[in-house]
């Protein structure tokens, strides 16, 4: 069936382009029908669409619970942030795209922990530089207000994301964006899933990974109406569906350890 917003996007571009010759519209459905719709097609209803989904995924707060003591993770088991020398390898705009983020969570964490960021900012100022987003690095550095509450933390975390989505989208990167999500939450995923990863109090715990598998759904939703524009994005929803039942609990993250880092690395392939 046809998603709504591809729906959206086809009626659009038949009512905007209404005076235009018969052989164009056939070849828009066409193009619909198909399911390869060319990016000029993504409308601005669309994109609100969008980027609407994208502002309403949950913040994660793990780099909080870092902060603050709640969840700690052993200083010397580090190991499973992505090795800065991995990013030379890369060369799609996708697998690019994708490393920014597993590099967003890294950083995030490394400042939780009052770790040096030296070698991620370097490698995502490489890599944002590729793609011709260096505001997003921009935005990233910016510090969090101190002392922050969690309520002053998260909003800090959430206006970095808006800030973020919304300079992308208006770059005409929604692409970008969506990979860049998709390579953070299999990054975070990783979090839950490191063996000296520790929890303080039952409560915490019950509920450390519920947002991150409301952000799994909402990029799932998102990947799915958007596949048609961006082949790649299909490919993204493929490789990270399995996070969904790999990060219901912190112990089943553990569980799956090995697989959560098999799907880090199919995303940089």
């Amino acid at each position: 069936m046809m998603s709504l917003l591809i729906a959206a996007a086809f009626m659009f571009s038949l009512t905007a382009c209404s005076g235009a010759k018969k052989e164009t519209a056939q070849t828009e459905e066409a193009a619909v029908i198909a399911g390869s719709i060319p990016k000029s097609l993504l409308t601005e209803e669309v994109k609100a669409e969008t980027v609407q989904l994208l502002k309403d995924l949950p913040n994660s707060d793990i780099p909080y619970r870092v902060a603050a003591g709640e969840v700690k993770i052993g200083v010397g088991n580090l190991s499973y942030m992505l090795p800065v020398s991995k990013a030379s390898e890369l060369t799609s705009a996708a697998q690019k795209a994708r490393a920014i983020g597993i590099y967003f969570a890294d950083y995030n964490i490394l400042k939780a922990l009052g770790q040096p960021t030296t070698d991620v900012e370097g490698v995502l100022a490489k890599l944002t530089s590729d793609l011709n987003i260096t505001y997003v690095l921009n935005i990233l550095r910016q510090e969090s207000p101190a002392p922050s509450s969690h309520d002053e933390y998260a909003k800090f975390l959430e206006d970095q994301e808006d800030r973020i989505i919304e300079e992308l989208v208006a770059d005409n990167k929604v692409d970008i964006q969506i990979e860049l999500f998709g390579g953070l939450a299999t990054e975070l995923a990783l979090v839950y899933a490191n063996p000296s990863l520790v929890v303080q109090g039952d409560v915490a715990l019950a509920g450390l990974t519920d947002n991150q598998l409301k952000r799994l759904d909402i990029l799932g939703q998102i990947t799915t109406d958007l596949a048609a524009y961006y082949p790649d994005l299909a490919q993204l929803a493929d490789i990270i569906s399995p996070l969904k039942d790999q990060v219901t609990s912190v112990k089943a993250a553990r569980n799956a350890n090995a697989e959560i880092a098999g799907i880090r690395d199919a995303l940089l392939k």
